[in-house]
């Protein structure tokens, strides 16, 4: 626990933002991973997962998913 708090810490100063918002930034905006998001982060991936589960952005990233594929079953019906 004490590893991710300095993580944490860490990253929260370098990005000048709440964990809560450079998760959202990287898990749902731009996308990505648990693996690409955790290196472009420069943390380790259990760290990265650890903080999407307190982030709970399970959710944000499910719904996220739905509509892409939503997106994508329109643009087949249209071809």
């Amino acid at each position: 626990m004490k590893d991710y708090e300095l993580v944490k810490k860490q990253l929260e100063r370098e990005h000048k933002q709440a964990i809560e918002d450079i998760m959202y930034d990287y898990y749902i905006e731009k996308d990505l991973g648990p693996a690409v998001g955790a290196k472009e982060l420069g943390i380790p991936r259990r760290a990265f997962v650890y903080f999407v589960q307190q982030c709970e952005l399970q959710k944000a990233k499910f719904d996220l998913i739905k509509k892409k594929a939503l997106n994508s079953g329109e643009l087949m019906a249209a071809l």
